[in-house]
């Protein structure tokens, strides 16, 4: 029997229970890009509505794209999150489980995710909250895919000429909606399936402008 990875065990749990790489979308020529790469990790640039959006998408597909990279979570949260947020965002369930694994805990752990919607809350030119939905999947050869949704809150502020996240707060799976019907059958819903249909496909960031 074989038995599942610890670290990428404690992640599918915590999806079932309660890499993204990509590329920077580059908006039309009658607006500023309000998201550039920062050694890999999306700032967002841009003090608007639309670039406070943007910021907030961007910054958590970022994160939960690192979830199975312990360095490269410790850099976007120290690039996207205000001093003061960080080890707040650290200490957060998702994290934990990741900054606490080892490349041999997780194993061949496989972890997608995307950002399904977005609302402005509020802005004010030096602040902005931000309504975010949505998923994380992961999968391995030993934990079958399991996704997960979330309905977050973030919290934005305008310093040095960037937005950096000040707090995010998550919906209870109670209130958070999810999808009630997925197509396709079992043998659909396999690694294996997930290995061979989606080899070589990335997910994107969302830098462009609503």
């Amino acid at each position: 029997m074989i038995r599942p990875a610890p670290a990428l065990a404690a992640l599918a749990a915590m999806l079932a229970g309660s890499f993204v790489t990509g590329y920077v979308t580059v908006s039309g020529t009658a607006h500023p890009n309000p998201i550039r790469l920062e050694d890999g990790v999306p700032v967002g640039v841009l003090d608007s509505p639309g670039g406070a959006v943007s910021a907030a998408e961007n910054y958590l597909a970022a994160e939960d794209g690192a979830l199975l990279s312990p360095d490269q979570l410790r850099a976007v949260v120290k690039a996207d999150w205000a001093p003061r947020a960080q080890p707040v965002e650290l200490a957060q369930p998702f994290p934990v489980a990741s900054l606490r694994s080892t490349p041999q805990q997780l194993g061949d752990g496989r972890l997608t995710g995307a950002v399904a919607a977005t609302k402005l809350l509020s802005f004010d030119g030096r602040s902005a909250q931000v309504a975010v939905w949505h998923e994380l999947t992961t999968w391995s050869s030993s934990v079958l895919p399991t996704q997960h949704w979330l309905l977050d809150s973030v919290t934005l502020a305008w310093q040095d000429g960037r937005w950096l996240v000040t707090s995010r707060s998550s919906a209870p799976d109670g209130s958070t909606p999810v999808p009630a019907w997925t197509s396709g059958g079992p043998a659909d819903r396999t690694s294996e399936a997930f290995d061979s249909r989606l080899a070589g496909m990335t997910a994107p960031y969302y830098g462009a402008l609503p």
